[in-house]
């Protein structure tokens, strides 16, 4: 018997209502529904709007019709919402791209963290030791890298800069797991979610309430926390009745949307590396222990949470965010180009010329000059068409991918390959840079990967598949893999120890 269920995957621009249907053998997705979102700024802060999404969704679900079996929610990480003691939202919730959050704050957090106190020295050596000790301390109570976006500095800085709402605050619900509150009135956080906020201990698996009590958090704040696959019930009376979905039942998905895309991974081994490649790329392992050490911080390794409540030790990269935005600076400039477009002119200029650090480049901007300007400085071939300055950016991406991999490498006990889920899999070109760059195979899975992740342990909730085998099967006779080989070695090998150079200047 065929079962349909939603997935509402929630990016930082976008969101999209995708609608999967399981005959028993393999899965068929359809977009139903898609609308832009961002941030707002309002009084110097950045918030996301809430109300926009909820309609949006709601018009998803009327869209959808009515032999739905469950809805399952997956969003960005970090963010989170305030509820008051009456259950009602206390204000929008912020974004991760706040100006508030910057590395000031998170040093000043970590010095807060400092094992003993606060240090009583202002010298630079001393300031540095105690965020260093700080971010070995809040590293040791999460597993987690800290990163000036998480959540603890978020509540770091409303702590100082926004109190009342602190004040007035009942619960924080993350933000997959606000939306499903909103629509279930079921308060919970799920795993994978709660692994982003760099608050929850993920050896002891319960949230670090030494840690809450040195940044003076209350405890109460935070709910309990379960795995991926939890029925919340049936969507509240309002809602059902406003969206004529009657009946419906909201089954907990892997909440962060990088967690959903790994569950997607077409990997029979049960260990592997992966790549979740989009806006952002994420690399990481399958792990059944955490991986701890001075070098997982300095690398800014995290120990984040899988949807079965494992760990994927994981290293964040920027991604396609750079191709993103240099199409943008060339349709302003009267050029428009589709992905595939840029691609092709990418491929046809000469390889391996020059090279950026992909972390200077995060920041919106005219990437053109930005790129030119760059490579004239380090003593490089300057890109003069757009194709070079394309290829620039993807061959860059491929030699950063190589240094993360590198950082992983001492903890990949199985073969060496690649698997690459995720938007990014339509970029054949990068597909292939990354595996000359990384000198392995390279296995490109389900491009709609977060979605399919988030479908998957609703279908699993509802009893269509039960073992890990027979997740393999349905992800095979449902989506096509294709495998690329390590190409041209030697260039590609001397291509990364300029790329390192440039990275260590």
């Amino acid at each position: 018997m065929t079962k349909n269920v939603l997935a509402f995957d929630l990016g930082a621009s976008s969101g999209r209502g995708m609608l999967a249907r399981f005959d028993g053998e393999k899965i068929t997705l359809e977009e139903v529904h898609r609308f832009p979102h961002n941030f707002s700024m309002l009084n110097g802060h950045a918030y996301w709007n809430l109300l926009h999404l909820m309609d949006e969704m709601k018009n998803g679900l009327r869209k959808s019709g009515k032999d739905l079996s469950g809805v399952g929610f997956d969003t960005w990480g970090v963010d989170c919402g305030f509820l008051s003691r009456e259950g009602d939202l206390l204000a929008m919730p912020g974004s991760y791209r706040d100006p508030g959050l910057d590395d000031a704050n998170m040093r000043e957090a970590l010095i807060a963290l400092h094992p003993n106190g606060q240090t009583g020295e202002s010298t630079i050596g001393a300031l540095e030791a105690a965020v260093l000790d700080g971010e070995k301390y809040a590293f040791g109570q999460t597993g987690i890298a800290s990163l000036a976006y998480n959540t603890i500095y978020k509540l770091y800085y409303m702590k100082k800069h926004m109190p009342s709402i602190l004040e007035q605050t009942d619960t924080i619900l993350m933000m997959p797991n606000l939306i499903e509150y909103l629509f279930s009135g079921v308060k919970h956080t799920e795993y994978s979610i709660a692994s982003t906020s760099q608050l929850y201990n993920m050896e002891q698996k319960c949230w670090a309430k030494p840690l809450l009590d040195k940044l003076q958090f209350d405890p109460g704040w935070f709910t309990e926390v379960d795995l991926a696959g939890r029925d919340l019930g049936t969507l509240r009376t309002d809602v059902a009745k406003e969206t004529k979905q009657q009946d419906l039942h909201i089954i907990s998905a892997p909440g962060h949307d990088t967690a959903c895309a790994v569950a997607a991974v077409p990997a029979e081994e049960e260990q592997y590396t992966f790549l979740s490649s989009g806006t952002w790329s994420l690399m990481g392992i399958s792990s059944k222990t955490m991986l701890t050490g001075d070098n997982i911080i300095r690398d800014k390794i995290s120990n984040e949470g899988t949807s079965d409540g494992g760990y994927r030790p994981t290293v964040n990269i920027i991604g396609l965010w750079m191709q993103q935005e240099i199409r943008r600076n060339f349709a302003a400039e009267g050029r428009e180009y589709t992905f595939p477009q840029l691609a092709e002119l990418a491929a046809k200029e000469k390889p391996l010329q020059s090279f950026i650090r992909p972390d200077d480049f995060m920041q919106p901007g005219d990437y053109p000059t930005k790129i030119r300007e760059y490579c004239k400085q380090t003593g490089q071939p300057v890109p003069q068409t757009d194709g070079a300055l394309v290829r620039c950016i993807l061959e860059s991406l491929a030699l950063k991918y190589k240094q993360t991999y590198l950082s992983l490498k001492p903890y990949i006990t199985w073969e060496e390959k690649l698997y690459i889920v995720g938007g990014g899999v339509q970029n054949e070109l990068l597909n292939q840079y990354t595996a000359n760059a990384l000198g392995i195979p390279v296995i490109t899975g389900a491009s709609e990967a977060t979605a399919v992740g988030n479908v998957m342990a609703q279908f699993k909730a509802l009893g269509c598949y039960d073992t890990a085998q027979q997740k393999c099967d349905i992800l095979a006779a449902s989506f096509d893999t294709k495998t690329y080989l390590p190409q041209e070695q030697e260039a590609w090998q001397e291509a990364y120890g300029k790329f390192e150079q440039l990275m260590e200047d």
